[in-house]
């Protein structure tokens, strides 16, 4: 009996030693690696982290997120008025009931619609790898997209990507990049 615990105890340090190894040897490989440039102090690298790129397209860069910076605040500008103004006729306690309710409806629609954007702008984000802003009506669809960003193939990930989610008609998407 005391052999075969012995036995069960020198596999398991051996399993645990194996482990161990394997688990430092991957740290080794995958550590990240920093490079120092005369004159900089040392910086550190971890993964995911920006890297500057150079100094031409800094600009370029600059210019596309202000475009798409502006086109998303007017967007949720025009968000937030409506939701003012249907709180207000909702709010309003000499308003109908039936205009009230209406505004409760309006109020859900509009809701959802922007949940519904901010998630199409999210999954485009993902698996195209480039920033957008998505304004849904009750049957279309328009996309803003970085400059340069779109090709055959990116088009028509995003249209897949609005008919799955938006339920609406491919003739009904407009898809184009910022200036």
């Amino acid at each position: 009996m005391n052999i075969i615990i012995r036995k069960r105890q020198i596999i398991m340090s051996a399993l645990v030693l194996a482990l161990g190894s394997a688990v430092f040897v991957n740290w080794y490989f995958t550590k990240p690696q920093t490079e120092q440039v005369e004159g900089e102090s040392p910086s550190y690298s971890v993964v995911g982290d920006a890297q500057y790129v150079n100094a031409a397209g800094e600009t370029e860069t600059k210019a596309q997120t202000d475009a798409l910076t502006k086109v998303r605040s007017e967007r949720n500008k025009a968000h937030d008025e409506a939701f003012e103004k249907l709180k207000a006729v909702i709010d309003d306690s000499s308003a109908s009931q039936s205009a009230v309710d209406a505004a409760a409806g309006k109020l859900a629609e509009l809701t959802e619609n922007i949940k519904l954007e901010a998630d199409i702008d999210a999954l485009i984000s993902a698996k195209c790898g480039f920033g957008s802003i998505t304004t849904l009506s009750e049957s279309a669809a328009q996309i803003v997209c970085e400059k340069g960003s779109l090709d055959p193939n990116t088009i028509l990930q995003i249209k897949e990507i609005v008919i799955k989610h938006a339920k609406i008609n491919s003739e009904n998407i407009t898809i184009f990049e910022a200036k």
